[in-house]
Order: structure tokens, then C-alpha cells, then sequence
């Protein structure tokens, strides 16, 4: 359930519970009014119709008292009266013995039943005639006006919670809405992006509360995150260069081998006019191999502002290849382009994309410390990407990097783009190629994908979206 129909639920229980309390206590206030202003009524007609009884009683005797009280009954339209002898107290609802006891005049009130058709408000007076007590005066009366009162009390609250649940309810959602809702949804987006590693398009809210400051320091986070991750590929980059030199020195080593023979050889005057100009064409030839390697080494160390053009994909391969040559020959591993055929060109950026197939070359050169095989090949396949990239079904370049080598475990796959994770000896990684490669992978609107047995190498394949697939 989401927040906001929490919130609009808790405002409408909270709403009829106040006004479900307020009609309780209303109700429960108005019945002691009701019960003091008819004990009060019943003692004030009850002294007057006992003080004249008694009177009667004194001039007329017995039977004109009786039938005194008999016409006053008569004429009550909704109170009960009816004249009790002394003989029959023992019938009355409230103790006989409590009501001898009572002084004359005084009445008492209680509620009790008559005889199955509800609740009765009875009052007993006593009278007293001749020094001795003759019997009761008992008033009657139905809770009929008071019950009245309590029903439409009950519906009168009823009816407002209603109204008012109903109003709070669309309040609550409109305001929730306009307020919480959108706003969450937009940092909910914002943070799916995240995510994915894309960092760009900052969220405005115009609010001014705490969640536009919320969304403010997501975009201050972004912008710290974007500049830390470019500072991180750089250092991944720079980390792999280092490695590549050992490999770039053992192959700038013949050259310069043959550079420094030739010249000595010309400079002690050991040769002739053609064999010097022999040599100086060997010189320069060797050169030109030397300063296209360091050329290309220094390219990728070099630190580029991200920049995405239409870029072959086929040649990146090739030249990232040709850079990591050197390094696979001293590994003992054999490095395989495959030959393709199509259009591998996508709008990506070229420098971020061979240090992606590097780390995953050198993954895998690693990966064989007995020698073996790696295998780079560029293909087209249509499918559809993985659903946390909302993306429809496209044309995607599928680059893959396959080696023989030693496989990753079950237990492992899971984290292995995990910045630091690494199953490497301590000081032979840092565990951020791989994490390096996913970002800029994301950051194209591709993705990676591993399939590995243990003992049987691993194959990474990296998609990214062919030309006029977003």
C-alpha cells in the first residue's frame, strides 16, 4: 500500500474516532441532564400531589385521597401515577424496607421495568396520614424522549463523520498528492537512475520543505558521485597502464635492440653509403613502431572529458587489442580477434569503451595462469534488455570477451561488479575493473552479462544499443 492512501486512511480513522468519541461524550452529557430534570420534575410533582393527598386523606378520608390521585392520573398525558398501599410495598421494584424507611415526603427515583417493554424511570413518594404511613405515590415515566434524543445524536454524528471522512478523504489525497506524493515519485525516480549509475537530470521540486532539501543534497550527492566515479576510471585506468608496461617494455625492447646496433654501427664509420642509408631506413622503421606503441599507451593513460560520437566498435577492439598483445604474449595466452562482417559502429565514447575491453582482456589474460586462449568477437543481436532498464526490444552490438581460463565460482558471480571485490591475492588487485566496467556500460544504456563454469573460462558479453536504438 502506498503512502499515500496510509496517510488518507489514518486522517479519515482519526476523523471518525474524534467525532465517534465526541457523539459518545454528547450523548453520555445529555442523558445525566435528562435523568437530573426528571428526578427533579417527578420530586417537585410528586411533594405537591403528596401534600394534597395527605390533606384530602385528613378532611375526606381514604377514598376521596385515592381518588384524588386517581384524577390527577387521568389527566397525565406522559406520566404515569397510581396510588400503592402500604400492603403491597412488598411488590415494588425498590427495596420495601428502604422505602418504609424514608421520611415523609421525601421521594425516591430509580429506574426499573415494567414488565418487559423497557426501561422505566419510577419515583416512589411516601405518604403519611394520621401519624402512619398509608402507602406510596409511585410516578412513572418512559425514557421515550430521552431515547429520541439519543437516536438522532447518534445519527446526527453519524451522518457528520460521514461528510466529514468523506471531505477529509479527498483532502487528504489531493493535498497528499500535490505534497508527498509526486515529489516522492520524483526522488523515487531520481533514485532508480542512481541506481542504474546515471546521474544526471537533478530533481526540482518547488516546495520549499524537507523534501526539496532532500531532493538538493541527492543532486549535490550526484554531482559529488560523478566527479568521484570519473576520478575512479581514471585511476582504473591508470592502474591498468601500469600493468600494461612491463608488456610495453619487453616489446619496445627488440627495437631499440636493433635502433642502437644500427646507429653504432653508422657512427663508427663500419659501414658503407647504402648500408648507412639501409640502416637509417631500419632506424626509422623501428621508430615509428616504438613511437605508435607509447603513442597509444599515453592515449588511453590520457584523461578525456567524456565525449559520445559515432565510434566502430570493431576498430576499438582491434587497437585495444594490439595494446594488450604484448602483455598476453608474456602470459602465455594467445589473443583472438574475430573476424566480423555488418556495421559495428554505435554512439559511444571511444576512450571509456576500449578501457571496457581492456580491463575484460586483462580479466581474462589473469584468469589462465598456465596460458590459454581469449577470444574477442563483435556481433548484432536483437532482444530485450533487463527490466530495471525500462527499455523496449532493440537492436543491440554484442561485444564478447571469452576466455579458457580457470571460471568464476557460483558463490562469487553475484558480487563480481562489486566495487573492491576481488578474488586475487592482496596487492595483485583492487577489485575495480569490473565495477569500473559495469558504470560505463550503464552509463551507455547497455548492460553486462557473465556465463561461467568452473574450470571451463567465462565469457563476459557486453550489449549496447545499436545506431537509432535509445
Amino acid at each position: 500500500m502506498k503512502i499515500i492512501p496510509k496517510l488518507t486512511a489514518a486522517l479519515v480513522a482519526g476523523t471518525c474516532i474524534i467525532l465517534g468519541a465526541n457523539g459518545w461524550l454528547r450523548v453520555r452529557r445529555e442523558r445525566r441532564f435528562f435523568e437530573a430534570d426528571r428526578i427533579r420534575d417527578h420530586e417537585i410533582v410528586g411533594r405537591s400531589l403528596e401534600a394534597a393527598a395527605a390533606a384530602v386523606w385528613k378532611s375526606d378520608g381514604p377514598e376521596a385521597a385515592i381518588q384524588a390521585i386517581d384524577a390527577v392520573s387521568s389527566h397525565s398525558k406522559t406520566l404515569g401515577i397510581r396510588w400503592i398501599p402500604r400492603a403491597q410495598t412488598s411488590r415494588l421494584d425498590t427495596e420495601a424496607a428502604f422505602l418504609r424507611g424514608l421520611p415523609a415526603g421525601e421521594p425516591v427515583t430509580a429506574a426499573g421495568g415494567d414488565g418487559g417493554h423497557g426501561t422505566v424511570w419510577k419515583t416512589y413518594v411516601p405518604l403519611d396520614a394520621d401519624g402512619v404511613r398509608q402507602g406510596f405515590i409511585e410516578l412513572s415515566e418512559p425514557p421515550s424522549a430521552e431515547d429520541r434524543f439519543v437516536r438522532n445524536t447518534v445519527w446526527d454524528t453519524v451522518e457528520m463523520t460521514l461528510s466529514l471522512a468523506v471531505v477529509s478523504a479527498l483532502l487528504a489525497f489531493v493535498m497528499g498528492q500535490w505534497l508527498v506524493g509526486t515529489p516522492v515519485q520524483l526522488l523515487s525516480e531520481k533514485a532508480r537512475r542512481i541506481g542504474r549509475g546515471d546521474f544526471s537530470g537533478p530533481v526540482t521540486l518547488k516546495q520549499q520543505d524537507e523534501l526539496a532539501e532532500l531532493a538538493r543534497e541527492i543532486n549535490a550527492m550526484c554531482d559529488r558521485l560523478a566527479t568521484t566515479l570519473d576520478h575512479l576510471r581514471h585511476a582504473d585506468r591508470l592502474s591498468t597502464v601500469g600493468k600494461l608496461a612491463s608488456g610495453v617494455a619487453h616489446e619496445l625492447g627488440t627495437p631499440l635492440n636493433v635502433v642502437g646496433a644500427r646507429a653504432k654501427m653508422v657512427s663508427a664509420g663500419e659501414t658503407t653509403l647504402d648500408e648507412s642509408r639501409e640502416y637509417a631506413s631500419i632506424i626509422v622503421g623501428a621508430t615509428d613502431r616504438m613511437t605508435a606503441t607509447i603513442r597509444q599507451l599515453l592515449q588511453f593513460a590520457r584523461r578525456d572529458t567524456s565525449r559520445k560520437a559515432p565510434t566502430d566498435l570493431r576498430s576499438l577492439a582491434a587497437d585495444a587489442a594490439e595494446l594488450l598483445r604484448p602483455l598476453a604474449k608474456q602470459a602465455r595466452v594467445d589473443l583472438v580477434l574475430a573476424p566480423g562482417s555488418g556495421d559495428a559502429t554505435a554512439d559511444v565514447d571511444g576512450g571509456q569503451i576500449q578501457q571496457v575491453i581492456t580491463n575484460l582482456v586483462m580479466n581474462a589474460v589473469q584468469a589462465m595462469p598456465q596460458g590459454g586462449t581469449v577470444e574477442l568477437s563483435l556481433d548484432t543481436e536483437r532482444l530485450e534488455p533487463p527490466a530495471e532498464l525500462h527499455k523496449p526490444e532493440g537492436e543491440h552490438l554484442r561485444l564478447r570477451v571469452k576466455d579458457t581460463g580457470q571460471g568464476i565460482a557460483p558463490e562469487h558471480l553475484p558480487h563480481i561488479f562489486e566495487p573492491f571485490f576481488t578474488t586475487k591475492d592482496v596487492g595483485a588487485g583492487t577489485g575495480l575493473g569490473l565495477a569500473v566496467t559495469y558504470g560505463i556500460i550503464r552509463d551507455h544504456g547497455g548492460w553486462i552479462a557473465v556465463d561461467s563454469k568452473v574450470g571451463q573460462g567465462a565469457t563476459f558479453s557486453v550489449y549496447l544499443p545499436a545506431p537509432g536504438n535509445p
